[in-house]
């Protein structure tokens, strides 16, 4: 009996229990994939910002809640030597059509290591943004303010669309 409490105790403190995650939410139903940086709806695509470049960063997707109020979006990037997953849980309002950052969560895929820095940029970048529907198949484009937007959309710009395409439900 000893025995087998003291297995399970040596289970439950492996690696593997301790292993992180990306953030999510109840009800994750709908999924869009990351397409390109946009300066506008309809817009072609733009490089990525600086703000950006710097760190790497790959968007991956964001998944909604059937209100399409609550959302999560999912990437990667590095921070000096340190692979890095970010997500970060959003909300939106749709009559408004503005999103804020509610709660981010960035971590060391592999090993040990800081993912501060990238964290910040990209949670600066989601703080509070305007953004874009439009077009068929649906795209949305979070206008976020990032260093380097000027270089990518010209004189004055102060926000880069990040452009995600609708792909459909996620299957349950």
């Amino acid at each position: 009996m000893k025995f087998a409490v003291l297995s399970l105790l040596a289970l439950s403190l492996s690696p593997a229990a301790f292993a992180e995650s990306d953030l999510s939410i109840p009800g994750e139903k709908w999924v869009a994939k990351f397409d390109k940086y946009v300066c506008a709806a309809f817009g072609a695509g733009v490089a990525q910002p600086s703000a950006l470049s710097e760190i790497g960063f790959t968007f991956e997707t964001i998944t909604t809640d059937s209100t399409l109020d609550n959302g999560v979006i999912r990437g990667s990037f590095t921070d000096g030597d340190t692979a890095c997953r970010y997500s970060a849980i959003v909300l939106a309002d749709n009559a408004a059509a503005t999103m804020k950052l509610v709660e981010s969560k960035a971590y060391a895929t592999a090993g040990e290591g800081s993912c501060a820095r990238g964290q910040a940029t990209l949670d600066a970048a989601l703080r509070e943004n305007n953004y874009l529907y439009y077009g068929h198949p649906h795209n949305l484009a979070i206008m976020a303010p990032l260093a380097g937007a000027e270089a990518v959309c010209g004189a004055g710009a102060t926000n880069v669309g990040i452009n995600f395409v609708v792909s459909g439900k996620i299957k349950q």
